[in-house]
């Protein structure tokens, strides 16, 4: 353990303001976070305390011309030993030598090279005292453009050469009416993967043992007849807002019980028909409504899992987290529960599953808009890899922005907005752009089998971040996935 200090210059070469001082913390090589414990000095200097070595520096700030989100400075990918990184110098050579790496082999395009020299000679100006702070920070963000650039034309390349037979594409299918629906339609055009709801508030609400499948026969009906892969969603899940009302009435032992009997009567139940199931969902003290301890959320996990495995041992157990980058343990905050001596993020929670012995197939990774460029997204994945388990992207959403509707009377139902902008901000293009980019790079990456988009339709849980309006009007995004699927999947 040891104290680091983090110089952050913002325009002018004046510290940045206290509230983006206040986001930096430092994490491991794997984005493992220490928890934020800090000293702003006078000069506007970060001290943190750092357990890790290597060590990686993340600040949240604005960068010119480009966004709103989490910035990394990680020594050209080898990290950190020393007591003092300068944030905004060391971020720039990083991302200028991410770039160089990704290109190598490439003819780089026309944009991605200009960004690269760019942010090369923005850095050299401002090395050499002209206009050094405001030229550091353009730099910055032209490196940032260049390193993402870079990455997405490797993945292009290898993507569109090598289509995939084996990725699946998916969104949720939790509002199906009828067949004839414009919802049902578009839906079976761009999918081949659906998610089922199986929130115990939907299915065991009326108490124990009493089960309501009316939704999911329905929408089966279709998904069935269409060839729609469908996967159950979750078995079990700690939101206070989708669970049965009763189950908070039963001491853990009792609530492992119940929480086993409704997995294994779901899997069972549908045993040949759904088999794929999310069998736990952000158990790594996130969404925590039961107020398990740690050991109490491995056990519960091993209880869904093998109640899975007893009921079909065919099925494709997924087990799901949210945050992965998991900011919240560096600020130490939670949606539900008491916060431990520790918090656990989502990577630490899978290690400690696996040592536990905990029986499950895929790693499950929510990615909504996660404040952060491509290429932190793309080193995040290295590290959830390395678990040795095909990945799943089971839920993901970016904002499409804001947009009025033509139809007289009609009233726009706005869910909360991402929490950090990209590539200028936020509407239909960049929405579609982000989706491109992403499902790109995904689809050059073997270990993962299955990419979901979370909301279909208006509203959804990212804040217009579904593919179609209210109306069951198509965004940009949907018409953007029909024709990427012609180069990222093989023809039958």
């Amino acid at each position: 353990m040891k104290t680091v200090k983090i110089r952050i210059d913002g325009p002018g070469g004046m510290s940045m303001p206290e509230a983006v001082l206040k986001t930096a913390y430092v994490s491991g090589m794997d984005f493992e976070p220490d928890e934020r414990r800090m000293r702003i000095a006078t000069d506007g200097t970060v001290e943190l305390v750092c357990t890790k070595s290597p060590y990686m520096v993340h600040v949240k700030m604005q960068v010119p011309l480009y966004g709103h989100l989490w910035v990394m400075a990680d020594n050209l990918g080898d990290g950190y030993t020393g007591d003092f990184v300068d944030f905004v110098s060391e971020a720039t050579r990083s991302y200028i030598a991410h770039a160089k790496r990704f290109g190598e082999g490439i003819l780089l395009s026309a944009k991605t090279q200009g960004h690269l020299d760019a942010a090369i000679e923005l850095e050299h100006m401002a090395n050499r005292g002209a206009d050094t702070p405001d030229n550091r920070l353009y730099a910055l963000s032209h490196a940032i453009y260049a390193a993402e650039g870079a990455l997405v034309e490797k993945a292009q390349q290898e993507a569109y050469a090598h289509p995939r037979s084996d990725l699946k594409l998916g969104c949720n299918f939790f509002r199906f009416t009828s067949p004839s629906a414009r919802y049902a339609k578009f839906f079976a055009n761009a999918f081949d993967f659906a998610t089922l709801p199986f929130y115990t508030g939907r299915t065991v609400h009326q108490g124990p043992g009493k089960y309501d499948y009316a939704y999911i026969d329905k929408a089966l009906g279709y998904l069935q007849e269409k060839g729609i892969t469908p996967k159950g969603h979750p078995l079990w899940f700690g939101h206070k807002e989708v669970n049965a009302k009763w189950l908070f009435d039963l001491d853990y032992p009792q609530l492992r019980k119940a929480a086993a009997d409704i997995a294994r009567h779901h899997v069972s139940t549908y045993k040949g028909v759904v088999d794929v199931w999310d069998s736990m969902n952000e158990a790594h003290d996130w969404a925590n409504c039961f107020e398990l301890n740690q050991e109490q959320l491995v056990d519960l996990t091993r209880a869904t899992t093998d109640a899975l495995r007893e009921a079909n041992d065919k099925a494709t157990s997924v087990v799901n987290i949210c945050l992965p980058f998991a900011e919240y343990v560096a600020g130490r905050y939670n949606c539900y529960g008491a916060l431990p001596e520790h918090l656990r993020s989502p990577l630490s929670y899978f290690k400690a599953i696996l040592e536990a012995g905990v029986d499950f197939d895929v790693v499950g990774i929510q990615l909504y808009f996660p404040n952060r460029d491509m290429v932190a997204v793309s080193k995040l994945l290295d590290a959830f890899a390395a678990l040795g388990k095909p990945i799943h992207i089971t839920e993901m959403g970016v904002n499409g922005g804001f947009r009025v509707k033509g139809n007289a009377g009609s009233t726009w139902s706005q869910m909360d907005m991402s929490d950090g902008t990209w590539h200028g901000g936020w509407n239909e293009h960049t929405q579609a752009d982000w989706m491109e980019q992403f499902y790109t790079i995904a689809a050059a990456r073997k270990e993962i089998q299955a990419l979901t988009w979370w909301d279909f339709i208006e509203p959804s849980f990212s804040g217009n971040g579904a593919f179609l309006y209210e109306d069951e009007n198509p965004r940009e995004m949907y018409f953007r996935l029909l024709a990427l699927k012609k180069r990222l999947i093989a023809k039958e």
